[in-house]
């Protein structure tokens, strides 16, 4: 799918009629409060991290007050909020995107199961690790004799059959030179260790909902060897050049063997939005492990966690007690906040950190594309049609679990970032209309 960004607004504007049944039910077109348990920013307070909750003593310094529209904005949430759709566990956050101003939240420190929304986490540690526009190199090597050749994974996921094809052309003209027609493939995956299951992984989730994660893979083909399988297709285009192959075996290159072909997969930047619109597992999974590498740990479940804090921390965002286990959200002992997913959000508005600037534009638009798209009946009816194309974000399903995170733009011109997560209610379609509701609910529009 194409990249695509929030367009101007044109004609979502708030209802009349719609705000006159709030007054009828004794709610003020200026309240910023919300119901029980939601809360909005004060009219003074200290200077408190939405991440940790710590507070550093001080003056409390005036919080301006709410625009008329952000405060019509908050007033809604808080109604909207309650619909029994949403369960009693819901937490969310709107705030401005770039002035942090909050404009509505509820329980925004509570953690909960995020879901697919960790994807953002893996998107912004895998961008600002290694640029937008880096790209992974796959190879082919010798091996110990010119009769066997080694594919070396670099765990690009982006590696494609076309670029298996070109490595087949080069890899089959150098042998071919010394006479070779036979060959044995080697797979080398060894830059990721044996595969295991995240903690709180459930166990019927290989493959049908993630391969089991290996540094090679061809075209994300969900299979239980993806090594072996990208060394059978490969193969397959070896014949096509003369050089028919023995057998396919997994083993390793010799340090320093010689470099028969290369290729660089896409870049980075391409790779995050071919994770964020379909929500793929194996892309964030692969992500994940090479974030852990960069940052000099060990590809391992520990070691990516421990460099995803890591990265996140020196970005600004402090996990503090939260919990990821792994890095497209399938864990169901994974736990984030509202308002970690928010500051997530927030850092590529920021302008300070430019290799994040194309977050935005790589998730998927309400009513138009990857798991908004309206083939998945999302924006497409009212009251949440007339927010299609104005609201870009990250969607996140697990038996219980729904949630969503992104951007939507203001009546006011002006790009809020939120997050909603609701948890212990049903995933069904009407769970997710109901989510879809608040976040309409954010652009001022029914």
């Amino acid at each position: 799918m194409g990249r695509t960004s929030v367009p101007s607004r044109s004609a979502a504007r708030w209802s009349a009629p719609a705000w006159s049944v709030l007054a009828a039910f004794g709610v003020a077109a200026t309240i910023v409060a919300s119901p029980a348990g939601a809360v909005t920013a004060p009219a003074t307070t200290p200077a408190t991290s939405l991440t940790t909750g710590t507070t550093t003593p001080q003056v409390a310094a005036a919080v301006p007050a709410l625009s008329t529209t952000d405060q019509r904005v908050a007033t809604m949430l808080g109604v909207r909020s309650t619909n029994k759709d949403l369960g009693s566990d819901l937490t969310g956050l709107v705030s401005d995107a770039s002035s942090g101003q909050q404009v509505w939240s509820q329980l925004r420190r509570t953690r909960q199961l995020p879901a697919s929304t960790t994807k953002l986490v893996t998107s912004v540690n895998a961008l600002e690790s290694f640029g937008p526009g880096h790209r992974f190199t796959t190879t082919v090597r010798k091996g110990s004799t010119w009769g066997r050749v080694v594919l070396v994974g670099s765990g690009d996921p982006s590696l494609s059959g076309t670029n298996l094809k070109s490595l087949a052309a080069a890899t089959a003209t150098a042998v071919r030179a010394k006479g070779v027609r036979r060959v044995t493939v080697l797979v080398d995956d060894s830059l990721f260790p044996r595969p295991t299951s995240a903690y709180g992984w459930k166990s019927d989730y290989m493959p049908t909902d993630v391969s089991p994660v290996r540094a090679l893979v061809v075209n994300q083909h969900r299979v239980w060897d993806t090594s072996v399988d990208a060394g059978k297709v490969f193969s397959g285009f070896l014949k096509s050049y003369g050089v028919t192959t023995r057998e396919v075996v997994r083993g390793r290159a010799a340090a320093g063997a010689r470099v028969l072909a290369s290729v660089q997969g896409r870049r980075v930047d391409r790779i995050v939005e071919a994770m964020l619109l379909p929500s793929d597992n194996d892309i964030a999974e692969a992500l994940h492990r090479l974030v852990a590498l960069k940052a000099g740990r060990a590809a391992t479940w520990s070691g990516a966690s421990t460099a995803q804090r890591e990265v996140l921390l020196k970005l600004g965002v402090d996990l503090g007690t939260s919990r990821l286990y792994d890095g497209s959200g399938l864990s169901r002992q994974d736990r984030l906040t509202a308002a970690q997913l928010v500051d997530v959000l927030s850092l590529p508005i920021s302008g300070a950190h430019p290799r994040l600037a194309s977050l935005p534009a790589s998730l998927p638009v309400a009513g138009r594309s990857g798991t908004l798209a309206a083939n998945y009946l999302r924006y497409t009816t009212w009251p949440t049609s007339c927010a299609a194309g104005l609201v870009q974000a990250k969607t996140g399903s697990l038996s219980g679990v729904i949630t969503l995170a992104g951007y939507a733009r203001g009546a006011d011109g002006r790009t809020k970032a939120f997050a909603f997560l609701a948890n212990g209610v049903p995933s069904t379609l009407t769970t997710r209309r109901a989510v879809d509701k608040l976040s309409t609910t954010v652009t001022g529009c029914w």
